[in-house]
């Protein structure tokens, strides 16, 4: 059912910023960029639809005895479901995954199997909440007699751009100034995100040169950063051509892709590091090859989870050595980076 998304060709919008020197990023849109709230939320339009998520969502109570997995043989999919009943997502869609992803239904089962029956958290089913989102957004953005949908889960094409705001602000992308604590963090810094730049700024040349979309065959994407110890606090932007080259690569993606991309960028702040954990956690060989590591030859990128989290959030984690952790605020927040980064790679993989 959800083999992929594809677009057939580059946005209006994609094409303006390339005429006339704006940037992709720019002009009219919904703006949308999905919250990380794992169901419905108390008030939304998805709330009001009758399906197993939302009540759990409003009732945080447990109302069933039983969870399968059932093989649907006709539509080559598993389905989740509640006391024989197929669970429903947000939107009202079949909790319903192709062949491809039965580890995910049997996690995703494993998840409502062991809620306790008191006090449910909604942030208990994080699985249930990407699978969910990857499902509603599939059906909401090829329904073309309800385009009302598309409004409550966002449109795809508007997500892409959004995602790719967070590129010019990337974490990776900031080098603190010299003396900063003093000297540890940007010694740090530069010992990971140097590498990194260099890895990315290879892997979308080597994209831009076989996709025939780069100024001329010698041409190298650069990844613009800023560097506080010589740029000061002004922006930091990636050029048009850098932009198209990555919006291009994003349509390769299948909606469960993008959506671990979204979580991922969401939870980190960061663009590279989302990009990270897709090709650090995408298994299917084919799609390795054709996508995910194309600059490399018999090697493979690959990063922890645990790597990922450092990435993304190394200047907390030198505030904590210097100053302590706060209670309840950053040993919270280091679970939350953890649940969210492992669903995202555990809905790709």
């Amino acid at each position: 059912m959800l083999a992929g998304i594809r677009t057939s060709s580059i946005l209006i919008s994609r094409t303006f910023s390339t005429r006339y020197g704006l940037r992709a990023t720019e002009g009219t849109m919904k703006g949308f960029i999905p919250t990380s709230t794992p169901l419905g939320v108390e008030g939304t339009v998805e709330n009001n639809i009758k399906s197993d998520t939302n009540r759990l969502s409003k009732t945080l109570t447990k109302f069933w005895e039983n969870v399968d997995t059932y093989y649907n043989e006709q539509k080559k999919e598993y389905e989740v479901q509640l006391d024989g009943k197929t669970l429903k997502t947000p939107l009202g869609f079949p909790l319903a995954l192709p062949e491809s992803k039965k580890q995910l239904a049997y996690l995703i089962q494993h998840e409502w199997s062991n809620l306790p029956s008191l006090k449910i958290q909604t942030n208990s089913l994080p699985l249930t909440s990407v699978a969910a989102r990857s499902i509603d957004l599939y059906n909401a953005n090829k329904d073309e007699e309800n385009p009302d949908l598309v409004a409550k889960v966002g449109n795809i094409e508007d997500i892409k751009l959004n995602l790719l705001r967070y590129f010019d602000t990337d974490t990776c992308l900031i080098f603190t100034t010299l003396d900063e604590y003093n000297g540890t963090l940007r010694a740090k810094q530069d010992e990971l995100y140097l590498p990194l730049i260099e890895e990315f700024q290879d892997f979308f040349t080597v994209y831009g040169k076989n996709n025939k979309l780069l100024p001329s065959e010698d041409y190298k994407i650069t990844l613009n950063y800023l560097d506080c110890e010589t740029d000061g606090l002004r922006g930091n932007r990636q050029i048009i051509t850098t932009q198209n080259v990555v919006l291009h690569w994003l349509d390769n993606l299948t909606v469960y892709e993008l959506v671990a991309l979204e979580k991922a960028i969401l939870t980190s702040k960061s663009f590279l590091c989302g990009l990270v954990l897709l090709r650090s956690s995408v298994a299917d060989e084919s799609r390795q090859k054709e996508i995910f590591q194309i600059n490399k030859d018999g090697d493979h990128y690959f990063k922890t989870i645990e790597e990922i989290v450092e990435l993304g959030n190394l200047e907390t984690i030198f505030q904590t050595k210097s100053w302590g952790e706060v209670e309840d605020t950053h040993d919270v927040d280091k679970v939350d980076w953890l649940r969210n980064l492992t669903s995202a790679a555990l809905l790709c993989y």
